[in-house]
């Protein structure tokens, strides 16, 4: 059986998906977003603080994260929860996701992942058909400008978008707002053509930056990227939500 690495367990959590659901985070990322709030889910390898003993990271079997979570059980039923994979990146642990899903399905547990969608079609695809729910970032529209927020291209990533959002699957697109980072009008309406364009009504929910991971950047020995920059304001926020509800998608 595949052996995955994760890195921290969230139980109760309320905003990952339907119901109160448990979101297991798993270690390793593709991408170096400069905003990122969980710079321990970037390497792949398992980590130690700097500050204090802290270890991020464990290697844990599919059999072996499913008895931990479905600890939770009680709580999934009763709410009409299940379980998040999120990261990291989940994609980037395929095999281990998908062993991980398939038992969840067989014991009739809703599940659900977050996910960059940097990664192959045919990855996306296997892991997709396993999960309930694909919940998706779409951080940039412009490659330039994701390439500088993130290190990498957008091209595959608004290909995969595309293809999950003509596929029918249940989706929701996420939008990460950085103030004068990403939330340009012209990113925003470019965002809500292109989902308009390929699910009529598709979700979008945005997500307002925090600064919530700073510390863990000193645990680390990192530098954090946007020392200044602050949370949007209310006003800020429903402009965004303004300018997205132009288009024919949900907004929240």
């Amino acid at each position: 059986m595949t052996r995955g690495i994760i890195f921290n367990l969230a139980h109760y959590a309320v905003h990952d998906g339907p119901g109160i659901r448990t979101t297991v985070f798993l270690k390793g990322c593709p991408m170096r977003c400069i905003w990122c709030c969980s710079p321990q889910s970037q390497s792949f390898e398992i980590e130690r603080s700097l500050t204090n003993e802290k270890i991020y990271g464990r290697e844990v079997s599919p059999d072996e994260l499913f008895a931990e979570v479905s600890r939770d059980a009680p709580f999934w039923r009763r709410s009409h929860g299940g379980v998040t994979l999120s990261g990291g990146e989940v994609l980037s642990q395929p095999d281990f996701a998908v062993e991980f899903l398939d038992i969840c399905r067989a014991n009739g547990v809703h599940t659900a992942i977050e996910t960059s969608l940097f990664v192959s079609t045919e990855i996306l695809r296997s892991v997709a058909d396993a999960a309930d729910l694909i919940q998706f970032d779409i951080k940039a529209m412009d490659s330039a400008l994701h390439r500088r927020l993130t290190g990498q291209d957008n091209e595959v990533i608004l290909q995969n978008a595309a293809w999950l959002l003509q596929s029918g699957r249940d989706c929701l697109v996420r939008f990460p707002m950085v103030p004068g980072v990403n939330d340009f009008e012209e990113e925003l309406r470019a965002l809500g053509s292109f989902v308009e364009k390929h699910r009529e009504w598709a979700e979008i929910e945005i997500l307002k930056y925090h600064r919530l991971g700073v510390g863990i950047y000193d645990e680390l020995g990192r530098s954090y990227a946007l020392p200044d920059v602050k949370p949007p304001t209310e006003a800020e926020a429903a402009k965004a939500k303004e300018i997205l509800g132009g288009y024919k998608i949900k907004v929240f």
